[in-house]
């Protein structure tokens, strides 16, 4: 619980700061809606603990390697300083390994999806400040095998998230976009960070970043804590 004190009081500082920060003129009501879909690879590894003390640990390349099926992307709608989102990721993959002697093996299917609605506190030349209100769903079903010790657990997970997203402009072209979030419901905490760097063209955006994803669940369960995390680039249509 220390950490989601400490990130929920850094994005309440942040909102607080911002939201009382002059913005520019109000946009006009009649102006249209503006759509926006990305899609993306997620060069994540998988790390945690089970419930019984045992590491989970599922590098990028045995994902790659023993992947059933994925999908990654995001899609969003914005009009004036109201913007929504929702951004979808699903895995399906498999890990065998001996470990020490001692054979292990994980089967881990997920869906994480994350709608939220943003509204903009900050606007001008230099980038742009949303603070973010939303969920954060996420379905598991998990198979651990450690040795002798089975572990099998399934089931989903809601938490409320806030949080804040947006970009500092470099010039025309070049821009770091930003993101942060923190929740809990179902999960004990919930916390998402992700920043890089962007390039506009004139048809889309190519932007690489680093994300992290995290969950501390509910003592008892087949997996204690978990986190996805690695490097990402995607690209984002406009129209």
């Amino acid at each position: 619980m220390k950490k989601f004190k400490t990130l929920s009081a850094v994005i309440l500082v942040l909102v607080l700061f911002f939201g009382v920060t002059p913005s520019p003129a109000e946009t006009g009501a009649e102006e249209d809606w503006k759509f926006g879909a990305e899609i993306y690879l997620f060069g994540a590894g998988i790390g945690g603990q089970s419930g019984s003390g045992s590491n989970l640990d599922i590098n990028f390349d045995d994902i790659l390697s023993d992947l059933e099926m994925a999908f990654m992307g995001a899609v969003s709608a914005r009009k004036g300083k109201w913007s929504l989102m929702t951004d979808l990721i699903y895995l399906d993959a498999k890990d065998y390994k001996t470990i020490s002697g001692v054979n292990t093996s994980v089967e881990l299917s997920s869906w994480i999806i994350t709608p939220s609605v943003g509204y903009t506190v900050l606007e001008s030349e230099q980038g742009r400040l949303n603070i973010l209100l939303g969920a954060r769903y996420l379905y598991l079903d998990t198979d651990l095998s450690v040795g002798a010790d089975q572990f099998a657990d399934s089931g989903s997970n809601w938490d409320g998230i806030i949080g804040i997203q947006g970009q500092v402009n470099l010039n025309k072209n070049w821009y770091l976009p930003y993101y942060l979030d923190i929740g809990t419901g179902d999960s004990e905490m919930t916390w998402q960070a992700n920043a890089g760097v962007g390039y506009r063209f004139s048809k889309c955006d190519v932007v690489v970043s680093y994300r992290y994803l995290d969950w501390e669940f509910d003592d008892g369960d087949a997996i204690d804590n978990m986190n996805i995390s690695g490097p990402m680039i995607g690209v984002k249509f406009f129209f």
